[in-house]
């Protein structure tokens, strides 16, 4: 049985498997699988795992039709058979002393889930990394008994899945896997991970996965039309978890799930900027969205403050002065410019 199951979802990815394959045969502690789980893919992707599974017997090749992002990952959990799981982007790559660092202090703590530090990788149109940024977590150190309710405010919006060590115990115990969601599925996992009770954390803050920055055409940046209908199923997970746990009235745990709706609403609003529709029908959805009662109280009540970005922090603010179309103008406007 080896220490961490690499799962590599693939898709379209011949230009960047050699930088990852390299990374993981570079690893300080050798004792780990890595399966690389080919979606479909029209490149090259699929004969190149193919002849990484024939180079090194740690890797192993799985081909699939086409199924997202979330099918090829919960095609590789049924597979993996490491202590623990790590989940790694195949067009990002991770240092020599990741896992060796990162199952010494989960095997130190007896951690359902050790967090850790990246570096977000920007490149040029040549594919030179002209800048690496780290960002690392908001705390650090071993958190026991009921950390997810403790410092709720702090962990809830980790969403990054590839920056997290799991023990694959603790995900088979409750059968977690990925929901078919084009987009958020990462995020979706990680708040039913929490939601039942991890008793040990770990953080620390060494960043240790480099991930590379969006490009224009990436998921992050497209039109999701399923998105218009069923917008707000993120928050609404980490709502019905703070229910569940009997802690909406306190006041850290509602300020979150607010702030939480909050930026659902504002991924709605750049989505919808992103597709088709026309002004109208763009108006409507917002002013449709912003007729819940859930949406209403956080937009009245998140503070400016909250908001990272000047863009985001207008648009907060013509929201609350109900001035839905200056909203979406904006929001055009922003989508273009990236554009």
């Amino acid at each position: 049985m080896p220490r961490i199951s690499f799962i590599l979802p693939v898709y379209n990815m011949e230009k960047y498997l050699p930088r990852v394959a390299e990374a993981l045969k570079k690893q300080t502690m050798g004792d780990f699988e890595a399966i690389f789980v080919n979606d479909g893919s029209k490149d090259r992707s699929g004969e190149i795992c193919a002849e990484l599974e024939r180079e090194d017997s740690r890797f192993r090749a799985i081909s699939k039709p086409n199924g997202g992002v979330a099918s090829a990952r919960n095609t590789a959990l049924d597979l993996a058979t490491g202590d623990y799981l790590f989940f790694l982007d195949p067009d990002d790559w991770i240092e020599p002393e990741t896992a060796e660092v990162l199952t010494e202090t989960a095997d130190r703590e007896q951690a359902d889930i050790v967090m850790f530090g990246k570096y977000n990788d920007f490149y040029d149109e040549k594919g030179n990394c002209v800048k690496s940024v780290k960002a690392l977590p908001s705390i650090t150190g071993v958190f026991c008994g009921e950390p997810f309710k403790e410092y709720f405010d702090k962990l809830a919006t980790s969403f990054f899945i590839t920056t997290k060590l799991m023990r694959r115990e603790f995900v088979e115990r409750y059968h977690l896997r990925f929901p078919a969601k084009s987009i958020g599925e990462d995020g979706l996992f990680y708040v039913e991970f929490y939601r039942h009770n991890p008793s040990c954390l770990v953080v620390i803050d060494r960043p240790l996965y480099h991930y590379t920055e969006a490009r224009s055409n990436s998921l992050s940046n497209s039109y999701h039309p399923e998105r218009v209908k069923e917008n707000f199923y993120l928050s609404s997970a980490i709502r019905s978890v703070v229910e569940e746990w009997g802690l909406m009235d306190s006041p850290l745990h509602r300020t979150k799930v607010a702030y939480c709706i909050l930026r659902d609403l504002q991924l709605g609003i750049k989505n919808i900027s992103l597709g088709p529709m026309t002004f109208g029908e763009r108006y409507r959805w917002l002013r449709d969205a912003m007729r819940d009662p859930w949406v209403k109280r956080s937009v009245r009540e998140v503070s400016l403050k909250t908001e990272k970005s000047r863009n985001d922090k207008i648009k907060l603010q013509l929201l609350k002065c109900h001035l839905y179309g200056a909203v979406l103008i904006l929001s055009g406007c922003n989508q273009k410019k990236r554009g």
